[in-house]
């Protein structure tokens, strides 16, 4: 996909994200939770240390102990129940125009708007406007649960939309 000139990586591939290879730059990137197919696209001045981050705000979701654990809405609940089992951070882009604050968030929004008309993937963005998908299931999220051995408490398990 190309936005403003900028090219962006869209060809997320289970397990081809290791974590020590996440670039410590400004840019775009994508966060997909594989076992629901759920995809979350932000910015960041420092795309390893937000995964970083997130990562440990969706461990002590699941473990009830973080300062924010009485949050709720599709993904803070999807952290409630998974934890970040299946987390994979993707960097759509880390060109060096990205460096400007404005042309990060107008690149961001037009990915979130792709994100709210795509119907493969569990939107999670929901932090600039509610997108008509957001938390919406594609999959059947109780039969991967059962997969992972995890006990759905928090989440809404739905069938296929």
């Amino acid at each position: 996909m190309i936005i403003e000139g900028i090219r962006f990586d869209m060809s997320w591939q289970q397990g081809h994200s290791p974590e020590a290879a996440l670039p410590k730059l400004h840019g775009i990137y994508c966060e997909v939770l594989w076992p629901v197919r759920g995809i979350r696209i932000g910015v960041s001045q420092n795309i390893a240390a937000r995964h970083r981050g997130h990562k440990t705000w969706m461990r002590s979701m699941k473990k009830g102990t973080g300062n924010r654990s009485q949050r709720s809405g599709p993904l803070a609940n999807h952290a409630k129940d998974w934890g970040d089992l299946g987390l994979e951070t993707f960097a759509l882009s880390t060109d060096p125009r990205l460096a400007d604050p404005a042309l990060r968030l107008q690149c961001e929004t037009v990915l979130h708007r792709w994100a709210e008309t795509q119907r493969d993937w569990k939107n999670f963005n929901g932090e600039k406007w509610r997108p008509a998908n957001y938390g919406h299931s594609v999959l059947d999220e109780q039969k991967a649960a059962d997969q992972y051995g995890i006990l759905l408490r928090h989440s809404r398990a739905a069938a296929m939309l």
